[in-house]
């Protein structure tokens, strides 16, 4: 994968996150395509307005995206799996893994599809169903 497309996608990525714990939903475009289906724990989002309605309804802690590794699955398609972070302001962290179908677009690379899994770190409950290599090379 050349250098410059990884470099975008990171970047979106980057700016995903930024974008949501800003609130600033008139920028979703940057991110996401227009039919875009974000699905977590909470349920599955499909489009901007949904999209920005499932964030809104979450904590408003910021989170980080690390460790991402990139896949391209066809010219214009990208696989990005990374791990998320979010430390909440009582000190508590949680965290996990997010799986993107990242594609080109007329305007740069977009998120179509996120999958997002959370993990329990203090072991208080079930652990969700964690993203891994085998969705990753799927």
């Amino acid at each position: 994968m050349p250098a410059a497309d990884a470099l975008e996608i990171g970047t979106v990525l980057s700016r995903c996150a930024r974008v949501v714990d800003a609130r600033a939903w008139h920028d979703l475009d940057r991110v996401f395509t227009g039919d875009a289906v974000v699905v977590s724990p909470g349920g599955t989002a499909r489009g901007h307005a949904e999209i920005a309605e499932r964030a809104l309804a979450g904590a408003r802690d910021p989170h980080l995206i690390t460790d991402t590794v990139l896949r391209r699955l066809a010219p214009e398609r990208v696989r990005a799996w990374s791990k998320w972070l979010v430390v909440r302001a009582d000190g508590s962290a949680l965290g996990g893994d997010q799986l993107d179908l990242v594609v080109r677009t007329p305007r740069g690379w977009r998120i179509a599809e996120r999958r997002i899994a959370a993990l329990d770190v203090t072991g208080e409950a079930e652990p969700a169903r964690t993203l891994g290599a085998a969705d990753f090379l799927a």
